[in-house]
Formats: structure tokens, C-alpha cells, sequence
């Protein structure tokens, strides 16, 4: 799958690895590699410690994919205020920074917090979470080599 925005933020836990750990989602790992190939600037927007999301995305492997993990810490607080740190760790500032820009994530949560940015929400299944919760996303994933679509 190709990505259609030229700057993607991933929510981290339940979205790029699985729920409580660290073991990648199945199929990722050739999104992230294909989609930095093909020079889509990406970041990590969680809501854990910026120092724990670090080394997490550091002993992935994965640090060469993102431009930015921005997590919680003094200041900032909420997915959405996350979700601004990494557009900026990426030179991006809002309003203009969130153009032709997407979050992917498994939670209500990030797909609002994408659309209080005005970001593209992608919300993904794969994780479990029902695709109901997600029924406010733009689009819907339900795994990495599978296409995207509309809500139903």
C-alpha cells in the first residue's frame, strides 16, 4: 500500500506494535521501509513517556523511519497536544503543517485528535479495536497489506 500523504504520524501502541509490547505488528515493517523509500516524512505520536517511546521505536529498528517520537512529558499533555509536538518535530506548524498530512491510529482518541489538527484519520482495526469506535475516521485499515477504505 502507497501512501497517498506526503507526512503520515503513527500512534505507537496498538497501531505499529502490539497491544502492552513490543513485538511490531505483522506486516508493518514493509510499510514503514516502502513508505520511507518512497520519501514520506513520518513521526510517532503516543501517549507514553517521550524517553520510553524513544527507546521503543530505537530497539525496533526503527529510528531511521521517523523524523520524530514525540510522547508525553512536561508540557505536553493529550494526544492531540502529541500529535502537534510531532508535526513540529518535523519543521510542520499548524494550520498549514497539517495539510496533505495523516495519524494513523487504533483509538477514538486519535482520530480525533487528527481531526483537531486537520489531519487525514486513519484508523486501523488490526489491533481489535471494533471499527465502530473508529466510525469518525476518514478511512479505515484493517491490515498492513490490506487497502484502506470509508467507514461503513
Amino acid at each position: 500500500m502507497d501512501a497517498p500523504w506526503p507526512c503520515v504520524v503513527w500512534d505507537l501502541d496498538g497501531t505499529l506494535v502490539r497491544r502492552g509490547g513490543l513485538c511490531p505488528v505483522d506486516g508493518i515493517d514493509a510499510v514503514l521501509a516502502r513508505w520511507s523509500r518512497a520519501g514520506v516524512e513520518m513521526a510517532v505520536a503516543t501517549s507514553a513517556a517521550t524517553p520510553q517511546a524513544r527507546r521503543a521505536v530505537e530497539r525496533l529498528g526503527w529510528s531511521g523511519y521517523f523524523g520524530h517520537v514525540a510522547g508525553t512529558g512536561p508540557g505536553v499533555h493529550g494526544k492531540d497536544a502529541v500529535l502537534v509536538e510531532a508535526l513540529l518535530g518535523l519543521g510542520r506548524v499548524l494550520p498549514e503543517g497539517g495539510r496533505d498530512a495523516a495519524m494513523v491510529g487504533d483509538s477514538a482518541t486519535d482520530v480525533w485528535a487528527a481531526h483537531a489538527a486537520g489531519l487525514t484519520a486513519v484508523g486501523v482495526t488490526w489491533s481489535g479495536t471494533p471499527a465502530a469506535v473508529l466510525a469518525d475516521a476518514d478511512l479505515l485499515w484493517s491490515a498492513p497489506d490490506a487497502p484502506w477504505h470509508p467507514p461503513s
